[in-house]
């Protein structure tokens, strides 16, 4: 019969990976929002420069950006907790994710800017100022949801520093003013 498993050192990888996925959840959660938000400026914009009311891309920017606070209230907790993060043990899929996430950012956007340049030169009426708009926002979506890739991607690369950094804060005590 085996007793209960040791607890992980303060130090220890699986915290470190802990801390990294506990940050790139908190991210996420108002990073969400945003990947409709720059959409949507993308469709407004769009819709301003050919002439049209730019009403469809503001509801879109408005409605990200309305994600994207809920998902900062939601997350305030595990933002600023000073608690340790639980431990995590699924290095080989982090690693994994990490080699491949710059490959799946860069080729999806790509995949998916050469599908809208399709669109605009092959279709009868794919340069028309209706649907210019359109083609703005599923230009912008994947450049948005890249860029959260990539960042969640550096969090877990580098989650080590990170977490030693966050130790030597979290250290300190509540007493010790942190970084202006």
């Amino acid at each position: 019969m085996t007793g209960p498993a040791a607890a992980p050192s303060i130090d220890s990888p699986e915290l470190a990976l802990g801390y990294a996925h506990r940050r790139a959840r908190v991210f996420l959660s108002w990073w969400m929002g945003i990947v409709f938000a720059l959409p949507g400026a993308a469709q407004a914009l769009a819709e301003s420069a050919t002439g049209q009311s730019p009403e469809n891309g503001l509801v879109l920017l408005g409605l990200g950006l309305f994600i994207s606070g809920v998902g900062w209230l939601v997350t305030v907790a595990p933002r600023f907790t000073r608690k340790p993060p639980r431990p995590a043990s699924d290095f080989a899929r982090t690693e994994q994710s990490i080699r491949i996430a710059p490959g799946v950012a860069i080729g999806s956007t790509a995949v998916t800017l050469a599908i809208v340049v399709a669109f605009m030169t092959l279709m009868p009426r794919g340069m028309s100022p209706e649907v210019l708009p359109v083609l703005a926002m599923l230009a912008a979506w994947p450049l948005a949801i890249g860029a959260g890739l990539l960042y969640s991607r550096r969090l877990h690369a580098q989650r080590e520093h990170l977490f030693r950094r966050w130790l030597a804060r979290t250290a300190a005590g509540p007493e010790t003013p942190g970084p202006a």
